[in-house]
């Protein structure tokens, strides 16, 4: 199980954890099968991510198209951009996310 950013996931994986909303309450169950629903209702919800069965840390760099080498040199200038900012901040996380990606783009695009 990994997880992913509510943007990367897509209609038909499967959920390998519950998705609650900040009270605590299960708006989808373990197990589910994501569709186009469920991914606009935790848009409305807040929910910024979820635990996806069968995506595991080491397919994140697949997620970003990119070598090892160039997603851990990303990782390391983001590191110091980002050095002083709360990352467990959900805010926070979706900013260097999104960051990342458009910086990935720029790379791969030029």
């Amino acid at each position: 199980m990994g997880t992913l950013n509510i943007n990367d996931i897509e209609i038909g994986m499967e959920l390998a954890e519950d998705v609650t909303n900040f009270n605590g309450t299960i708006l989808l169950k373990v197990g589910a099968i994501i569709t186009e629903k469920h991914l606009m209702a935790f848009k409305v919800w807040g929910i910024t991510e979820a635990n996806i069965e069968g995506v595991e840390e080491s397919n994140f760099d697949e997620l970003f198209a990119v070598d090892a080498e160039t997603n851990a040199m990303m990782d390391q200038e983001l590191a110091y951009i980002f050095q002083k900012n709360d990352m467990e901040d959900p805010v926070i996380a979706e900013i260097y996310r999104l960051v990342k990606k458009r910086r990935i783009s720029l790379l791969t695009h030029e």
